[in-house]
């Protein structure tokens, strides 16, 4: 089984790359490599397009599935084409400024109260995190934000490395949700490491710099019942 090379784990600002068509079938086709990060975690899959000489496809959707990906598109491509895969920069640039802001917040509400993340999501306009707290009003959330944003605007540089699973076992804060969603079949761990901060698996993507950010504001609490205390924020674009 052929397998994808996943450009955006390893750089997340790649916009362009050059790829080969290696299958095609009823899920969508197989790229080479792919600069286009499938749906996880809370982020959404990229939106973007392949070019083929004077010809554009849409991807509508991604899928991973085991070593590959799937691209499904609007039209028709065969194996063998050389294309070049264009990714919706703007659209991905919020996603990733989001995603930092998130694991910044999750900080800071760890380390506060190792209350651990029990869901969340990713928007082109906003975010939002649910910690299992026992004690949650507006006051405490804003308090969170504040605290977020002075991590912000001290610009601590991001980055990412791996780990053996046995050495991620080791550590357990790695994993910050209450329920450790990494199947055991995964032997290498992608960890995201901000600054002094904060330091998580992850497989999303982030920016290199918090001060890339500028800052995010408070959008709405909300109390989603038991282990699901909801903190929404939006950065400031």
């Amino acid at each position: 089984m052929v397998k994808t090379e996943l450009i955006y784990s390893t750089d997340s600002y790649a916009k362009e790359t050059e790829a080969t068509v290696l299958e095609v079938t009823p899920d969508g086709i197989v790229l080479d490599k792919t600069i286009f990060y499938t749906q996880g975690g809370g982020q959404p899959s990229d939106k973007g397009k392949l070019v083929s000489g004077d010809k554009e496809f849409q991807v509508v959707s991604m899928k991973k599935s085991g070593d590959q990906v799937y691209h499904k598109i609007e039209g028709e491509l065969n194996v063998g084409d050389k294309i070049k895969e264009v990714v919706d920069w703007d659209y991905r640039y919020k996603l990733m400024k989001h995603h930092t802001s998130l694991h910044i917040l999750s900080a800071v509400v760890w380390n506060e109260t190792q209350a651990k993340v029990t869901g969340g999501t990713i928007y082109e306009e906003k975010a939002r995190l649910d910690f299992d707290l026992s004690e949650f009003n507006k006051e405490i959330a804003a308090k969170f934000v504040d605290k977020t944003n002075q991590i912000i605007k001290e610009d601590h540089p991001v980055s990412i490395s791996f780990l053996s699973r046995e050495e991620a076992d080791k550590d357990p804060d790695l994993i910050r949700t209450k329920i450790n969603l990494l199947p055991k079949s995964i032997s290498e761990i992608r960890t995201v490491k901000i600054g002094t901060v904060d330091l998580q698996a992850d497989g999303g993507l982030h920016v290199k710099s918090t001060s890339e950010i500028g800052s995010v504001s408070l959008l709405k609490v909300e109390n989603k019942g038991k282990g699901r205390k909801r903190i929404s924020i939006a950065v400031n674009f």
